[in-house]
């Protein structure tokens, strides 16, 4: 348990300091466990506005325009047309500033790492 404690202020100090927010699969039914991204409607680098259409999901019942929650600028695709994602996983992330989308595709690789090593870390205690 020790080790853990002492990883976790590490990683707070690695947090990047620019803003962006991830952009998740949804649930588009009650039973959708995972989505296949049909298309991407913006590239990366576009600027996405809240409420508009940013990809389209295949879900286990329908295909469905997928909106931005936010403004902001698409900086990374992590899940690429053609491939699918389960419900809740980072699909894209999307820079706050048009300054940062570089730091937050570059950065946006280390976030997912760390999640696993997160989570792999209470699983190698047991």
């Amino acid at each position: 348990a020790a080790p853990a404690a002492e990883e976790a202020p590490a990683a707070t100090a690695a947090a990047p300091d620019f803003d962006f927010s991830q952009l998740d699969m949804p649930a588009l039914s009650s039973t959708m466990k995972e989505g296949k991204v049909v298309s991407w409607l913006k590239g990366e680098g576009d600027a996405v506005e809240a409420g508009e259409a940013i990809m389209v999901v295949e879900s286990d019942k329908a295909d469905m325009d997928v909106e931005a929650f936010e403004d902001g600028y698409l900086a990374k695709i992590i899940t690429d047309e053609g491939e699918s994602a389960e419900v809740g996983a980072v699909v894209a992330l999307i820079a706050t500033e048009e300054a940062d989308i570089e730091a937050v595709a570059s950065g946006g690789d280390a976030a997912p790492a760390a999640e696993e090593a997160a989570a792999a870390a209470p699983a190698a205690e047991e």
